[in-house]
């Protein structure tokens, strides 16, 4: 599973109730990042900086601000992350 392997990944879907499935309803503790609407490009960045491993879950409508906040940090999402589309 994408989520608990050592590969920085962007988990991409289609609705905000997935990405929450996969971030705040979690019953481990792995630490994911849920980014849909009402989450800001700077909570994306302060996770980025205070996680080694990242593992952020996406609404597909978040992708493009995500890869921004990222990129506004010095890590580059296409060589840095694993890109996963879950449909």
């Amino acid at each position: 599973m994408a989520i608990r392997n050592s590969i920085p990944t962007i988990i991409a879907m289609p609705y905000v109730a997935l990405v929450k499935n996969k971030t705040i309803y979690r019953k481990d503790d792995i630490s994911v990042l849920g980014v849909y609407e009402g989450i800001q490009e700077q909570d994306i960045i302060d996770y980025a900086k205070s996680h080694s491993l990242l593992k952020i879950a996406v609404t597909y409508d978040s992708v493009p601000r995500t890869i921004k906040a990222l990129q506004s940090i010095g890590i580059d999402p296409y060589k840095d992350t694993f890109l996963l589309v879950d449909e």
